[in-house]
């Protein structure tokens, strides 16, 4: 009932406070970081039904391609993901170099998650190339920060967190200078990997932290759960029970509160480990 009100309420703001692309996608955003997909996608596929321009349609597709791959990582995939992907795949072709590199972003980031859901991530670096180029043509700071996050993220999930340190880095200064608390709590995220990998586990409480500060600040709870067991990983191995088991309980509740089954079942068992320990 809550989704379905939502979707009614933004609809019914749409001609006033949405009537553009860039406004549709701003408050898709919202709903996305609340794991809201039903509201995330309404009213993009209200607008898609109007007929708008090649860009438009563009921009709005390739917003609904940012809320499946959201939805993948959740467990919850949306039965128009290869649909969507196609429409944008025709789109892209003559597209502009802004929106081809923008489209490039959310097509690579796509092939990644799905290897990230299978477990395959043995040839993750061939993704390097490709984030890199899309930085490249971005004009937008964050989705820059973005592409370079994932190229910076590809040794790390491919098992060499140290090949990470530099070029996240990189993403680092970009996040900060287009002030991008998304991407910042991306890299933060996994600045702490590359410390937890090397043994350094106060800069990775540190790190861990930092990310999970800007997702509250932000509000962007859905993937808030994975940033409590993370820390709460830390906490634990640095003998701090108490704050780790809070950590897990507060996973738990929210992977509930917002329907999240895979960090819903990965907190629990984390809470079971901790309660055994």
């Amino acid at each position: 009932m809550r989704s379905f009100l939502a979707v009614l309420a933004l609809a019914a703001a749409t001609p006033a406070l949405a009537s553009t692309p860039e406004a549709l996608i701003q408050a898709s955003e919202k709903a996305r970081y609340a794991a809201d997909f039903e509201t995330a996608t309404a009213p993009l596929k209200a607008a898609l039904a109007q007929k708008p321009t090649d860009r438009a349609r563009l921009l709005l597709l390739l917003q609904q391609m940012r809320v499946h791959q959201s939805q993948r990582l959740v467990g919850r995939v949306s039965p128009d993901e290869a649909a969507v992907a196609g429409q944008v795949a025709t789109l892209k072709a003559g597209a502009g170099p802004d929106l081809k590199a923008l489209a490039g972003l959310r097509e690579t980031t796509s092939a990644y998650f799905v290897r990230l859901v299978t477990g395959d991530l043995k040839g993750s670096k061939a993704f390097i190339p490709a984030f890199n180029t899309v930085a490249e043509g971005i004009v937008d700071p964050c989705d820059k920060a973005d592409a370079l996050f994932f190229a910076a993220l590809m040794p790390q999930v491919a098992g060499d967190a140290a090949a990470s340190a530099a070029p996240l880095v990189t993403a680092r200064k970009a996040a900060e200078a287009g002030r991008c608390d998304l991407e910042l709590s991306y890299v933060a995220r996994h600045e702490a990997a590359v410390a937890e990998e090397a043994g350094d586990l106060k800069t990775a409480r540190d790190l861990y932290t930092q990310s999970l500060d800007l997702r509250r600040k932000i509000g962007f709870e859905v993937f808030m759960p994975y940033s409590m067991l993370s820390l709460a990983d830390v906490h634990a191995r640095l003998g701090e029970k108490d704050q780790a088991r809070k950590l897990r309980e507060e996973a738990v509740a929210l992977s509930d509160r917002l329907n999240l089954p895979n960090a819903g079942k990965a907190a629990r068992e984390a809470l079971a480990g901790n309660a055994a320990s």
